[in-house]
């Protein structure tokens, strides 16, 4: 089911829920969920097998119902430090990990999408947890649509984010993308060591800051909301920053990094057509990052997936804005 271009009403619907005692509420223009997060931190690390590790840490109420948090690309798990708050009000533990070759978890070769809802099932298994719900931002997205096809006896809920799609599943989808990324594609195969320089050099320039050269070029090609969240709000900056960094300044290095990559450039074994679990989709009418079309034309493929189409926001003002909606959607789901 497909909402397109909801009213100012309708897209603000749950704008009026306060997300903690001191009266914060979700409203657009109000980001004060970001003020105090918790800091960075080490992460727990888990052995999945031998000599192979997922780090991991947790937000939110510690003791609330799990939520598997799958950070964008290329990110980290210190991602899901922006919805602290947020799950902290509605009973959400939310439990965010590295995946493999990404921040601190053990880089796998050639490891595929459908590996992922496995390891997620061990993962809850050592945890102690029969089932869980899932939120994917951005390039999280494919990792919430495998284990909504090969697990979803373990799954309450789903929700995507501003979320990338398989790219071959989608017609001439590779044209839907930004341009930074259609740049990547040719040359992912490139020696390792030359991607782990160009991340490195990316992570020194993040500490300039958005309004600097050359990243005033990246910001002014976003959707405007996005360059509003970018260059006025330093609290989001600092996490987005920091996670990436996290993210690609790794034991892995630029192999890890473009590894994750190939998963949105091979088509799936499993057919989203068949996929009957509920996965809510949230993107923005301005997302320059994944163009809404793309998922328009995935979620037409899926007969229970529903889509609200924010005609004003961009991808990443999407990805900070919808949070509370999409854990309001996770959290009210009871099995």
């Amino acid at each position: 089911m497909v909402s397109q271009t909801p009213s100012r009403e309708q897209t603000d619907s749950h704008s009026s829920a306060p997300i903690g005692s001191s009266g914060i509420n979700s409203d657009q223009s109000d980001l004060r969920f970001l003020d105090n997060l918790p800091p960075p931190e080490e992460p727990l690390l888990w052995e999945h097998s031998p000599g192979k590790f997922l780090a991991w840490n947790e937000y939110g109420d510690l003791s609330g119902t799990p939520v598997f948090y799958y950070h964008g690309w290329p990110s980290s798990r210190l991602q899901a430090r922006i919805a602290h708050h947020l799950a902290a009000y509605r009973g959400i533990r939310l439990i965010a990990m590295d995946r493999p070759g990404m921040g601190k978890s053990t880089f796998i070769r050639d490891r595929k999408l459908e590996d992922w809802p496995g390891l997620m099932t061990t993962f809850a298994d050592y945890l102690g947890i029969t089932k869980f719900g899932q939120l994917g931002v951005s390039g999280g997205g494919p990792y919430v649509l495998a284990c909504a096809a090969e697990i979803p006896e373990r799954l309450t809920a789903s929700a995507v984010l501003a979320g990338m799609v398989l790219l071959p599943l989608i017609e001439h989808g590779r044209a839907a993308l930004h341009p930074m990324y259609r740049l990547l594609i040719p040359f992912r195969k490139l020696p390792a060591p030359v991607f782990t320089l160009g991340f490195n050099i990316a992570a020194r320039i993040c500490k300039l800051g958005p309004d600097r050269f050359p990243l005033k070029i990246l910001i002014n090609s976003l959707a405007r909301e996005d360059r509003v969240i970018m260059l006025h709000n330093t609290e989001i900056w600092n996490v987005l920053t920091k996670s990436f960094t996290e993210g690609v300044i790794s034991p892995s290095g630029g192999r890890g990094v473009m590894t994750d990559s190939e998963v949105y450039l091979r088509k799936p074994t499993f057919e989203v057509g068949k996929i009957t679990h509920p996965i809510h989709y949230w993107h923005g009418g301005e997302d320059k990052s994944i163009l809404a079309e793309l998922v328009r034309e995935l979620t037409r493929k899926m007969p229970a997936a529903q889509l609200q189409i924010d005609e004003s926001l961009g991808h990443f003002s999407l990805a900070v804005h919808r949070a509370a909606a999409a854990l309001d959607t996770i959290a009210s789901t009871r099995v």
